[in-house]
């Protein structure tokens, strides 16, 4: 088994958790013959020669971005080795939405979820993302939580930046300071022209926020009420439109009570793929990582990679 630690996930207090919970994860799940590593480059220098040395579970020790970093250096050697690896995660980090929903079961020290029992691996859907740059390159990401434009790719983007009064906020309470990241949010993010195509349906909107999920939980306790899983056919789509600041933090409350659908200014789909050009390079959140992109192309790879349970 070889573990990733990212010991600055959780505002830097990921080396202080994972210190915490070691001895429980080596006595019950990991043993004493995993590899560690701590720089991802180093990492990505040794993936494939430990994968051909008949290593086949890589487990992600941090938070969402350390998920989505480990699952786009896995997608990237190809698919042979992608079909026998299996994907783990131990959540250091500050919302670990891949964990969600989470049993008590699943939990170290009443506080970190984990993913490491690869003997009872599942196959998870894993969304491919097709884009421009803002230089007009193109790229592809890989997902295997959620992506979105609009506000709440923005809050992402604001909370992994932060101020000064968030990153006082993100050591005392994780929740406080998301929804911080939220509501200033909210606030100053514009809507978004774009025209948004659904496998035959064609959408203009001034997107506020438009969400694309292979899991319905973001953002702490924030979650959609579409019927969405790792393992459906199909992506879940959310598209909230033309929101004012009085209708954001009206659909906001209404996430953090698992409601969305019916609300005003909102319409869902259940997709396989689907296209969206904003009028200019917008904020792409994939997994809670952000880039700048246009004409977005995303598609669903189901059942593309193996996870642990």
């Amino acid at each position: 088994m070889i573990v990733l630690l990212n010991k600055s996930s959780n505002n830097g207090n990921g080396l202080r958790k994972w210190e915490r919970v070691r001895p429980a994860l080596e006595g019950r799940y990991l043993g004493r013959n995993y590899r560690l590593f701590t720089d991802a480059r180093e990492l990505v220098e040794h993936l494939r020669r430990e994968l051909d040395g008949g290593e086949s579970t890589v487990v992600a020790a941090g938070g969402d971005g350390t998920v989505n970093f480990l699952l786009n250096a896995l997608m990237g050697l190809g698919d042979e080795i992608r079909r026998r690896v299996i994907l783990g995660a131990i959540g250091l980090g500050s919302s670990n939405d891949f964990h969600k929903p989470v049993s008590e079961v699943h939990r170290l020290d009443g506080e970190v979820p984990f993913k490491v029992d690869d003997r009872n691996a599942v196959a998870h859907n894993v969304g491919q993302a097709d884009f421009e740059d803002e230089q007009g390159k193109h790229q592809r990401r890989y997902f295997i939580i959620n992506a979105s434009v609009g506000v709440i790719a923005q809050a992402n983007h604001f909370f992994s930046r932060g101020n000064r009064l968030l990153n006082w906020l993100k050591p005392r309470s994780v929740l406080a300071a998301i929804y911080y990241a939220a509501i200033k949010t909210l606030f100053s993010a514009r809507n978004i022209p774009a025209r948004i195509s659904l496998e035959g349906e064609t959408v203009d909107a001034e997107v506020t926020t438009l969400s694309i999920l292979i899991n319905p939980h973001f953002s702490g306790n924030l979650s959609y009420d579409l019927d969405v899983n790792p393992q459906s056919d199909y992506l879940g789509v959310a598209l909230c439109e033309r929101m004012g600041i009085a209708e954001r933090l009206r659909t906001m409350a209404a996430l953090a009570r698992s409601r969305f659908q019916g609300l005003p200014k909102t319409r869902s789909w259940k997709v396989r793929s689907l296209e969206l050009d904003p009028d200019s390079p917008t904020a792409l959140e994939l997994d809670g990582e952000v880039c700048l992109a246009r004409n977005i192309k995303i598609r669903l790879l189901r059942g593309f990679m193996r996870v642990c349970s």
